[in-house]
């Protein structure tokens, strides 16, 4: 098992990103993604730790599952907040990495999030947040790792299970 990893929100174990029943996917979201590829964000360490527990065994996910929403947000974010050239990187290794899985959003999840989208008015979520949710809905995926605390308002489980999240 993997060593516990000291974050700006305490101690890490791959218990705080274990599911309650065995899932060999979990959707991965744009702010994890951000923080993954960018080594000043004060998570980037939790998200490395999470990494490093799914890549030694620690973990039962097999697929990390990304759709084209997570990806424009993440690598805009990056752009943007960090440099280009963690952009780059983290969209190179989306192209190069078998363990990240591109699923597309289907129209039926993207109508199904733009009806959520527009009657769900006081919920103060992104609409990717909502094509997010959807689609997850749409593949039977029930866990994200993020830290978008948004996603607690959908039918979603997210990760790590702590809310120990300042």
């Amino acid at each position: 098992m993997g060593e516990p990893v000291e974050t700006p929100i305490g101690t890490i174990t791959a218990e705080h990103f274990r599911p309650g029943h065995v899932r060999h996917q979990v959707m991965v979201g744009p702010k994890f993604l951000y923080t993954l590829f960018n080594p000043r964000d004060r998570m980037h360490g939790l998200s490395r730790a999470f990494m490093a527990f799914v890549r030694d065994g620690d973990l039962p996910y097999r697929r990390l599952v990304v759709n084209e929403h997570i990806v424009d947000e993440a690598a805009t974010r990056l752009k943007k907040q960090a440099s280009t050239r963690n952009s780059i990187r983290f969209v190179t290794t989306l192209d190069e990495s078998t363990v990240y899985r591109l699923e597309h959003v289907s129209e039926v999840a993207f109508e199904n999030a733009k009806t959520t989208f527009t009657e769900w008015t006081d919920l103060n979520a992104s609409f990717t947040d909502f094509v997010v949710a959807a689609h997850m809905d749409e593949l039977e995926v029930d866990h994200i790792v993020t830290y978008d605390r948004h996603y607690d308002a959908f039918d979603v489980t997210t990760l790590p299970y702590h809310d120990r999240r300042p």
